[in-house]
């Protein structure tokens, strides 16, 4: 199976909620921000943006099928298909807000360093990146699987990435930490620790 087919099949059968993660970086945001969430699935965050009255929004994912449904369910919502591990496809300080909730952790170190200095550049001076990835200390490493790097997998399917607060720092040093802080996501059957952080390009 394809990953833009796995994707597809993920986000058709995934059905969640907004679980309230972003209210704690509200106050650094504008109504006026250009925000743009990375991978967004169903584009949960994005939705409870647009409710609080954020309408810049522009919402990026792999798959072109979960992009239809938003396009279908939330038509106040920009929609943009492409692959995060070839481009951010923005202009250079563009963007005042970029979202990533879980979808920056399934790359190679290379790419990972490639991603960070993406959204360095497309951020504007004094721009935020908000998003959660995977603990090393999460428990669920997915089964069957092959290490590639440190803390990097395959398991013939996906390819998944474990971050420490070490890693974390070492990715994103070009920027300015405002926060990070490791927990319990708190939203699904099984415990899931993760990384949150939110960073500043200064």
């Amino acid at each position: 199976m394809s990953l833009d087919t796995y994707w597809d099949k993920v986000h058709l059968q995934y059905d969640s909620t907004y679980d309230g993660w972003l209210d704690h970086y509200l106050g650094l945001f504008h109504k006026e921000d250009k925000i743009v969430e990375l991978g967004c699935g169903r584009a949960y965050d994005s939705r409870y943006l647009l409710e609080k009255g954020f309408t810049d929004i522009t919402v990026c994912d792999f798959s072109k099928e979960v992009l239809e449904i938003i396009k279908k369910e939330v038509p106040n919502l920009k929609t943009l298909n492409f692959d995060m591990k070839d481009e951010i496809p923005f202009q250079d300080n563009s963007i005042n807000v970029i979202i990533a909730d879980l979808s920056i952790h399934y790359f190679d170190t290379n790419t990972t360093i490639f991603l960070a200095n993406e959204i360095y550049r497309v951020l504007k001076k004094n721009g935020i990146f908000i998003a959660r990835v995977n603990s090393t200390n999460d428990k669920l490493y997915i089964p069957n699987t092959n290490q590639l790097e440190e803390n990097y997998f395959y398991n013939g399917e996906i390819y998944k990435r474990f971050f420490s607060e070490d890693s974390i720092k070492s990715f994103f040093n070009k920027f300015s930490f405002y926060s990070i802080e490791e927990k319990d996501a708190g939203k699904y059957e099984k415990p899931k620790v993760l990384w949150e952080f939110c960073v500043i390009k200064k």
